[in-house]
């Protein structure tokens, strides 16, 4: 994948309607951009969502995995790992499961996902006339909730710079919202102008954004196509990620040496370490988030250490290569400091 940060905002997206032609083919990659599909064992905390049937691991975003329960009619998620502000992996905020996708998908499929089911409350305990019961309002409450809402609501020919692809859309929007509500009486109610002056009534959408993603059969360009955010008014957002090419499993990965090499600690600070039973040297190369080679090691043997401590903070791919020249690893690595 490629992403595109400055012509984005200028694409024409169109509407929910079919038959639709979607002009991308000004796009320019800025930078790469990419997922890696792991199994579920790789990632940590994985013991809490057994159910899951593979991980996706973002390319340059450092702070989440998701885990995917993937059959034959739905592509759920159903767990996710965020890195705290030191580097150490914590539950995300997800109770159930989101339904990211369902079979087959068709014009006007709908899907309703709950990210977030439970209400977060917070009591602000006013009492304005005292304690106990009296004419007037004896607390506050505010809560909020967190849903998300899917539909392919559109389909078309997607044209990139690379070629074009027959494609539905789907539109995925986030919504967070607000509502309050006062203790009154005996009884919660909510606000209304007499009963607080001072205060409308409360109920409403504090935050709204989306995505648009857009999926193809053709084989050729493996279902995913392109995705673009938008704002609560529908504008793009400046950033588009987008297929720069057809998707290739990497030549000459050699399975079972990469089960025999392990990598750790991973995040790290400091060094990480590659213990390994794999004949022969290897070398080992490190990428930037823009693939850049930022650091190598050659013809290491059974185990070696690797110094990033000069390096900055963030996410890296580390490749290692058999005497070959066959790619034995890719593992992504983050550094924290």
């Amino acid at each position: 994948m490629g992403e595109d940060t400055t012509h984005a905002a200028f694409l024409d997206l169109g509407s929910a309607v079919g038959n639709q032609v979607w002009d991308f083919t000004n796009l320019e990659e800025q930078k790469p951009d990419g997922i890696f599909l792991e199994d579920p064992s790789t990632a940590p905390l994985s013991s809490m969502y057994p159910d899951a049937d593979f991980v996706g691991n973002d390319l340059e975003e450092d702070s989440i995995h998701l885990f995917f329960k993937q059959t034959s009619t739905y592509l759920d998620i159903v767990g996710i790992v965020e890195y705290d502000s030191i580097g150490n992996p914590v539950p995300g905020e997800l109770d159930g499961k989101w339904r990211f996708m369902q079979f087959p998908a068709t014009m006007g499929t709908t899907f309703e996902s709950d990210l977030f089911t439970q209400v977060q409350s917070n009591y602000w305990g006013v009492d304005l006339d005292s304690i106990g019961p009296h004419p007037f309002v004896d607390s506050l409450r505010a809560k909020i909730s967190f849903s998300f809402y899917n539909e392919i609501d559109a389909w078309g020919e997607v044209q990139l710079p690379q070629g074009s692809y027959n494609c539905i859309r789907q539109k995925t929007v986030a919504k967070i919202r607000s509502s309050g509500d006062c203790f009154f009486n005996g009884e919660w109610r909510p606000y209304t102008p007499l009963m607080l002056t001072f205060l409308d009534s409360v109920n409403y959408d504090t935050a709204t954004d989306g995505s648009y993603k857009w999926w193809s059969d053709n084989a050729s360009a493996d279902l995913f196509v392109a995705q673009i955010d938008f704002d609560s008014l529908g504008n793009p957002d400046s950033n588009i990620s987008y297929l720069l090419a057809v998707p290739t499993w990497p030549v000459g990965v050699n399975e079972s040496a990469a089960n025999s090499m392990e990598v750790f600690p991973n995040p790290t600070s400091d060094y990480l370490t590659v213990k390994t039973t794999l004949d022969g040297t290897w070398d080992a190369t490190l990428y930037d988030v823009n693939a850049k080679t930022v650091l190598q090691q050659k013809e290491q043997t059974t185990s070696a250490s690797i110094d990033l401590s000069e390096l900055p903070a963030g996410t890296y791919l580390l490749q290692i290569t058999d005497a070959n020249g066959g790619i034995v690893k890719l593992e992504k690595v983050q550094i924290t400091h």
